[in-house]
């Protein structure tokens, strides 16, 4: 992940320009609010980027928690949020101050494809003090083996198509391409993950989980999977 940070220190964009932005946190935002738990309170979002459409996401609930790794991107949002009484920014360390059991939805989108293993888990353990007992957890944008930078460019053209910026898609691509972020991702490569894998990690952190359609966002070659704590007579202990 601390490669990948620098990454996202530096302010790299892998956005095609400002409607795609725009578009891409407008989806992901009705996406989480369609999946809320009835009578939801508090919502964690680790790892929101710029979280454009946040606010649309605490007029469903009482309070937004956005734990964002990456400094820069932190800042920046702390700055925009100021003055919004339902959001809130933290770091990943700053976690520990939430109580457990007090976080109704913790959403991770596009993060896990950053993640090694030990992250992966220790961040699911975390998920699992930090639920209610009817609370829920997605993770969206999970890569599946066998794909790769085709069939994410591909689904990008496509919502590019809908969305209406597909005139700017094409030469940005190009420019993309040859970024450090494309090079970066050739040199680290992401995490793939299928259902199976996913669902035994969970399980090991008390999680009991499955996967759903669609996958939150544009991005269907990818998945997005949704657990809650699992009932004390299931979890099998860590090995």
């Amino acid at each position: 992940m601390s490669a990948w940070l620098e990454e996202w220190n530096s302010r790299q964009d892998v956005y095609i320009g400002d409607r795609h932005r725009d578009r891409h946190f407008r989806a992901v935002a009705g996406d989480i609010v369609r999946l809320l738990p009835q009578g939801a309170r508090r919502v964690l979002d680790y790892g929101p980027g710029d979280a454009l459409s946040a606010t649309r996401i605490a007029a469903a609930c009482e309070e937004v928690v956005l734990c964002e790794a990456a400094e820069t991107i932190r800042a920046r949002i702390s700055d925009r949020f100021a003055n919004d009484p339902a959001i809130r920014v933290i770091s990943p360390g700053q976690l520990a101050d939430l109580a457990a059991g007090s976080v109704d939805l913790v959403v991770v989108h596009s993060v896990v494809q950053y993640l090694d293993a030990d992250e992966l888990d220790a961040l699911l353990r975390e998920v699992h003090r930090l639920l209610g007992a009817d609370g829920l957890l997605v993770v969206g944008d999970l890569v599946p083996p066998g794909t790769g930078l085709v069939s994410d460019t591909a689904e990008l053209l496509r919502f590019a198509l809908r969305e209406g910026f597909l005139g700017e898609a094409v030469p940005a691509l190009v420019r993309l391409a040859f970024s450090p972020y494309a090079r970066r991702r050739r040199r680290l490569g992401l995490t793939r993950i299928d259902e199976a894998e996913m669902t035994a990690r969970a399980r090991r952190a008390g999680l009991s989980g499955h996967r759903v359609r669609p996958n939150i966002g544009n991005n269907q070659r990818r998945w997005t999977f949704v657990a809650r704590r699992a009932a004390a007579s299931s979890v099998r202990p860590s090995r």
